[in-house]
């Protein structure tokens, strides 16, 4: 009995066309319906089947095409880099290393700061148009004022690149006024960075929980990835960035974030450590896994040193850290996995936690 014929996906012509080729030089025999001979170049809806018995293979191939596109069009989002900046010393880290990462990339760098404007309470007062000039007058105070210090820090950061040699970094800024997290993803859309860096403070709970949430926020809203700088990281230059660690969860995500997370720190000669932290790692599961891991990471790099642990341990941050300290590994990078309001206030997320505990810089994709 002949296998039923399925679709695999309904393009334009010209593009089905491509899907055809692409799947049959895979050994995926293709059948295409609705296709416009006449006006082949506007045909719309022309449905790619295959047959049943070689879906797993199509869904494979598929998969690996959508991320190929993803991380091709990733690199040319990566000639842009957005710095979010308060002015205060990690922010100024921030844009120094961000300056170093453009001359890597040959990008472009936009710096971004978000004030906050007050709130009037509007309680009943025989004249309501004098609150509202008070109002707009205290704004126009607080743009002048943030308006003035972000062209200091542009000044300054102009100032370090050509100190540097880096004269030649194309470096804007903007301004916008709102919440934090919501300004940065505004722009971020509109800007379309290939990746956001940021500083962070360290001082106490209640500053990590805000500032943790408002990275936590733009990740999730932007789908970038989010270079974080610690407080407590000490940053020669891009350069030392020589030992990266990648966390996996064997979450299906990660293969793209490991691709790009490769194009990232394709311009440097890096040693790839790839951990999974588990109380349990004798499981046959979960050495199955990481051999399938090894076995993509073979595949998609070249002339890296790779190396696979399965990592002992009920504390996952603490058994990071050590890992971080033995291995002197210079820059971290993690998948964040949206989860329940409720999980993440009982069990913040392991990206939160290394954020503050981790003296290197930690990067942060979004599942």
């Amino acid at each position: 009995m002949d296998d039923k014929l399925i679709v695999i996906a309904t393009e334009s012509n010209s593009k089905a066309l491509v899907l055809k080729t692409y799947l049959e030089a895979n050994g995926v025999e293709c059948y295409l319906r609705n296709v416009n001979v006449l006006q082949g170049a506007i045909a719309e809806g022309v449905k790619v089947q295959i047959r049943e018995s070689d879906a797993g293979k199509a869904l494979q191939l598929l998969t690996a095409l959508r991320h190929a596109e993803d991380v091709k069009r990733f690199d040319q989002q990566l000639r842009k880099i957005l710095v979010p900046v308060d002015f205060s010393e990690p922010s100024q880290n921030a844009a120094r290393y961000a300056v170093m990462l453009a001359t890597k990339y040959n990008a472009q760098l936009k710096l971004l700061h978000v004030f906050n404007s007050p709130v009037v309470d509007m309680i009943p007062f025989t004249d309501v148009a004098s609150i509202q000039i008070d109002f707009d007058m205290n704004y126009q105070m607080l743009y002048n004022s943030a308006k003035e210090r972000l062209l200091k820090f542009y000044g300054n950061l102009r100032e370090f690149a050509n100190q540097m040699g880096f004269g030649d970094v194309q470096i804007g800024y903007t301004l916008r006024e709102g919440y934090a997290a919501y300004g940065i993803i505004e722009v971020s859309k509109r800007y379309k960075p290939g990746i956001i860096v940021m500083g962070t403070k360290g001082e106490g709970y209640r500053s990590t929980e805000l500032v943790g949430s408002v990275a936590t926020e733009v990740s999730n809203g932007t789908h970038i990835p989010l270079l974080v700088i610690p407080e407590k990281a000490v940053l020669k230059g891009v350069d030392e960035v020589k030992r990266v660690l990648y966390i996996t969860n064997f979450d299906e995500s990660d293969n793209l974030s490991i691709r790009k997370l490769l194009k990232i720190v394709s311009p440097f000669q890096v040693e790839l450590h790839c951990i999974h932290i588990t109380d349990k790692p004798d499981s046959p599961g979960i050495k199955a896994l990481m051999n399938s891991t090894k076995e993509y990471l073979s595949t998609v790099t070249s002339g890296i040193s790779i190396i696979c642990d399965i990592i002992t341990g009920k504390e996952t941050d603490k058994s990071v850290i050590e890992y971080i300290a033995v291995k002197q590994i210079n820059l971290v990078a993690l998948t964040s996995v949206k989860r329940n309001l409720l999980y993440k206030i009982l069990n913040p997320s392991l990206a939160k936690r290394m954020i503050y505990q981790s003296d290197v810089p930690v990067l942060l994709f979004h599942a």
